[in-house]
């Protein structure tokens, strides 16, 4: 289970509106300066505070402190619909029209569309499976 420290920002009877700061590497890295992930982080501004709601049965405060879990298993199964669908379309697409194109600028037009058109689909699927139990964060504890 992987957890997280978070701070409880509402509390209505049996849920909890929590909020966890966004960690990240960049800060301790030594290449900081010149390397694009930390500019691209900070452009789209994926560094700061992410809200979840949080099903309890333990009444909690506004301010207190709390551990809050998602499973491997729903983590891995969305890095995988990430990164593998949109990545396996690219290299099907590639091959594929490959074989039945011949104009470069076509088949380069085409492979992104279809790769667009993924990470679209991708969106959809995961914004279904996020209402599902599997996919929610749990309240592990009350911290203090």
């Amino acid at each position: 289970m992987m957890t997280e420290t978070a701070v409880v920002v509402r509390y209505e009877t049996g849920k909890a509106t929590v909020k966890c700061q966004t960690k990240s590497a960049c800060g301790s890295c030594a290449a900081r300066n010149a390397c694009g992930t930390a500019a691209l982080a900070g452009l789209t501004g994926e560094q700061g505070e992410h809200l979840f709601s949080v099903e309890t049965l333990t009444p909690v405060k506004q301010g207190q402190l709390v551990e809050i879990g998602l499973p491997e298993r729903s983590l891995m199964a969305s890095a995988f619909w990430l990164y593998a669908v949109p990545l396996l379309t690219l290299i099907i697409t590639t091959f594929a029209t490959e074989i039945w194109l011949s104009d470069e600028l076509i088949r380069a037009v085409f492979i992104f569309f279809l790769t667009a058109l993924s990470f679209a689909a991708v969106k959809l699927f995961t914004r279904k499976m996020q209402k599902k139990p599997a996919f929610q964060p749990i309240l592990l504890r009350v911290i203090g």
